[in-house]
């Protein structure tokens, strides 16, 4: 279980890193904060809150892709199949 700011702390720290960031390491950052909230609507608005934070964080960083394409999966899995 992570906050808001405890993510957006974490994706910093790899943001900082000299190595790129795993999608793995990425994707359980994102589940550890998904995670405990209840029901579709309530993960959708923090998923929301998550991307809105993200934006504010260095967008010259090589992991920058990284990150954005794992938020964006989790939104497509929110999402659900398209009708």
């Amino acid at each position: 279980m992570a906050t808001l700011e405890q993510t957006v702390q974490t994706f910093e720290a790899l943001l900082a890193n000299e190595q790129p960031a795993s999608v793995g390491a990425v994707d359980e950052a994102v589940w550890a904060y998904l995670a405990p909230v209840q029901g579709l609507d309530a993960q959708t608005e923090a998923l929301d809150a998550l991307s809105k934070a993200v934006t504010r964080l260095n967008a010259s960083s090589p992991f920058m892709p990284v990150l954005m394409d794992t938020i964006d999966r989790h939104w497509h899995r929110l999402a659900g199949p398209a009708a």
